[in-house]
């Protein structure tokens, strides 16, 4: 004998919906009956029984929650599922409403047609075993019914469906005393339905968090309002675990509450990534305000060193020049000459001594910048001046290409110095012959320059690390042609400070171009990482 076909109705007021779900649903097994209006579905409703409504939230005159809440005032229609189909994103509240008339779940258009094939067959299929009398249910699930809901007479399709999902369900009585569970609180819990009704459920909330709990839960009962909050429920092995408890009240058209509907589901696992991530979080905040001491207190060190330092050298500065103009006594040329290294060396200690502190200072932003109009044409070449001595006994040719039409560049003009004398200084130390070609060219938005020698090169797999401090690619050579490893260093964070950007093109015994480009700054711009100050008008 062939099944009796499961009559399905399907209420929307768009046509084309009613098509789609017509496609998914035209199965043997169904009989798919289509109304156009809420009002239209209460009418089919009189005239035929219904194993499953599919229905619409938004249309016209009925909406789809007043439609469900008259079909549940009907005896006869009561206990039919209702799906609602919607394309509006279900908040809290919209969720809550659905359910509190009757609603067993939602579809959200586009729906899924795998999701909604089995949706449809569950509930239609529950409906109809509910339809027929407890003697076509299974044993198994009138036990349920009898052992877990003695008091709260809930439909069979419902507890069905609560038994189904992993999350903890539960419903208590308007004064709060909790009457029905739903099958996953017996099973993470271990006790039955007598020691979890009423208030045996508290037993089982750590210690800890009870009165938190037990307080949240008698406020939302006194104000009438939603109630959400974690703490943790023991299992039935007696591990503690989190839970985010979830409950919000049922009303009847008068707005007094029927019942408080309610949800605990397991967040101990999204618990412990949060805590964990937050323990990171903290020991990175630490290690960086441990790191920002280190950097000050480094800061400070090299500041005081260098104030120090700086004491004695200007003595030797000014006795050695006393010394090399007569000032004791005329000297030969055979005695200027250990005078000379020592002013030499005593230079180049104040030059890394210089260094240092100019690097101590951008580490820490601590260093100001002062804008004004900078003429390059001009500012460069008297930079290449102080630094020609080092090339002498050099086999090497200075090479100028300056544009013509250049314009003043806004900037620090103490900062372009140190860049242009750093980065001349490092290309005259590796150029023993050959040529050095110094370029100045405008570019969008500023003015760029380059630097290129025929000098000994840099490896490719060096070039990462050219600009970090005290990092020297060649002991040998840098031992010859001496050096701290900072001037590289300091470039790359003057350039920085002045918001530009610096390249590098190298290959190794061939040579190096070093390419800066130094934008047009204003005085905003320049405060957002140093502070500023204005050059005093001319």
């Amino acid at each position: 004998m062939s099944q009796e076909k499961r009559n399905i109705l399907l209420v929307d007021d768009h046509p084309e919906n009613l098509l789609a779900l017509e496609a998914v649903l035209d199965l043997p097994e169904y009989h798919l009956v289509r109304a156009r209006s809420g009002m239209e579905a209460l009418r089919l409703l009189l005239k035929k029984q219904f194993s499953l409504i599919l229905l619409d939230v938004c249309m016209p005159g009925l909406n789809g929650f007043e439609t469900a809440a008259l079909i549940r005032e009907r005896p006869k229609t009561r206990n039919t599922p209702i799906i609602f189909v919607t394309a509006v994103n279900k908040t809290e509240q919209d969720v809550a409403k659905g359910y509190s008339v009757g609603a067993v779940d939602y579809i959200l258009k586009p729906f899924d047609p795998d999701a909604l094939k089995a949706k449809v067959a569950l509930l239609s299929g529950v409906h109809e075993t509910d339809r027929m009398g407890p003697r076509a249910a299974p044993p198994t699930l009138q036990g349920r019914i009898s052992s877990l809901n003695r008091s709260k007479g809930v439909p069979p399709h419902y507890l069905n469906l609560a038994n189904a999902i992993p999350q903890i369900v539960w419903i208590a009585a308007p004064n709060g005393v909790i009457d029905f569970f739903n099958q996953p609180w017996f099973n993470y819990t271990g006790l039955t339905f007598e020691e979890s009704e009423g208030w045996g459920w508290k037993k089982l909330i750590h210690p800890e968090d009870l009165q938190p709990a037990l307080d949240g839960w008698s406020e939302a009962i006194r104000l009438e309002k939603d109630y959400e909050i974690e703490y943790r429920l023991k299992r039935a092995d007696g591990a503690y675990r989190w839970h985010l408890v979830r409950a919000f009240p049922e009303r009847d058209p008068q707005g007094r509450i029927l019942a408080w509907h309610g949800t605990s589901t397991d967040v101990n696992d999204q618990k412990q990534v949060q805590e964990k991530l937050q323990r990171t979080i903290e020991a990175l905040e630490q290690k960086k305000t441990e790191a920002e001491m280190a950097t000050r207190l480094k800061s400070e060190f090299v500041s005081n060193v260098s104030h120090e330092l700086r004491t004695p050298l200007n003595a030797i500065f000014g006795y050695t020049a006393l010394q090399l103009q007569g000032a004791y006594g005329e000297m030969t040329e055979e005695q200027k000459v250990p005078v000379d290294r020592i002013q030499k060396n005593a230079a180049e200690l104040l030059g890394l001594i210089n260094n240092l502190l100019d690097l101590s200072k951008l580490e820490s932003n601590r260093i100001p910048i002062l804008l004004e109009p900078v003429d390059l044409k001009s500012l460069l070449p008297e930079v290449f001046k102080n630094v020609a001595p080092l090339m002498d006994g050099k086999q090497v040719e200075v090479l100028w290409r300056i544009q013509n039409d250049l314009a003043p560049l806004q900037t620090d003009s103490l900062k372009v110095r140190q860049i242009f004398m750093n980065l001349l200084t490092n290309a005259i130390k590796f150029t023993d012959q050959g040529s050095i070609t110094l370029s100045i060219f405008n570019e969008a938005g500023g003015i760029g320059l380059s630097i290129a020698d025929t000098g000994i090169g840099i490896k490719e797999a060096d070039l990462p690390i050219i600009f970090d401090p005290f990092r020297q690619i060649d002991g040998s050579t840098t031992r010859r042609v001496g050096g701290s490893g900072l001037g590289l260093t300091i470039v790359k964070k003057m350039v920085d400070v002045l918001q530009g950007r610096i390249d590098v093109k190298s290959e190794f015994g061939k040579g190096s171009t070093f390419t800066v480009f130094l934008p047009q700054l204003r005085a905003a711009s320049s405060e957002s990482t140093h502070s500023q100050e204005q050059a005093p008008a001319a």
